[in-house]
């Protein structure tokens, strides 16, 4: 059998790796635990943070501290503190469970994915509104792209809930309903409990018959 010179060597068996290739392999899985690992600290210390003192008070330094890092290392991964928050409410999405019942109606099956976002920080209060604030900022590109990361994360529960053959209007709509909810807990017009009440009642009418 003819190899490239320089290419990996084939294994000598199924199953087996070359101690080159399991050390690469180790190695990168390494350097996702260590990330992994550093942003479950930092996340916790910016709800520690966000708990003990005022937002405004807040800032990529007393983070860093907090969370036992050099500023720079914190700042090369999270430019400014409005992106913690913004990144910690996609963090926290994202480890969602995404759960069907497909017996349940359409309606109740997107309420319930909705529900779910909405109450996820709602024992948090204080928490919850520094993350709705990050993410209602529109002067930071980097939040603006933490931004559409949670908007396809939210359309992908929306369009899951609702199964195929779903319009595109509808789910658009049902993510619009969704944010602009969030505006208004956020501008305090309601709580995130009384925000997760609305849109049951604005997911019914959207979707009445299904």
């Amino acid at each position: 059998m003819t190899r490239t010179v320089g290419a990996p060597r084939p294994p000598l068996y199924p199953g087996h790796m070359s101690n080159d290739a399991l050390a690469t392999v180790t190695h990168l899985h390494d350097a996702h635990g260590r990330r992994t690992e550093a942003l479950r600290r930092v996340f916790g210390a910016a709800a520690q943070l966000i708990d003990e003192s005022d937002p405004a008070g807040v800032s990529v330094p007393t983070l860093a501290a907090r969370a036992r890092m050099a500023p720079a290392a914190l700042a090369a991964q999270f430019p400014t503190i409005e992106v913690v928050f913004a990144e910690l409410y996609l963090y926290r999405v994202a480890a969602l469970a995404l759960d069907i019942d497909p017996a349940a109606r359409a309606a109740d099956r997107v309420c319930e994915q909705l529900s779910a976002i909405t109450l996820l920080l709602a024992d948090e209060p204080r928490l919850a509104r520094a993350c709705t604030r990050a993410l209602v900022s529109t002067d930071d590109d980097a939040v603006a792209d933490v931004r559409s990361r949670i908007s396809v994360e939210v359309r992908r529960r929306i369009s899951t809930a609702l199964g195929t053959g779903a319009w595109p209007e509808v789910v658009a709509t049902l993510e619009s309903v969704f944010w602009g909810a969030l505006l208004q807990a956020q501008s305090g017009a309601m709580t995130y409990r009384q925000m997760a009440r609305q849109l049951e009642t604005m997911v019914a009418v959207i979707l009445p018959d299904i």
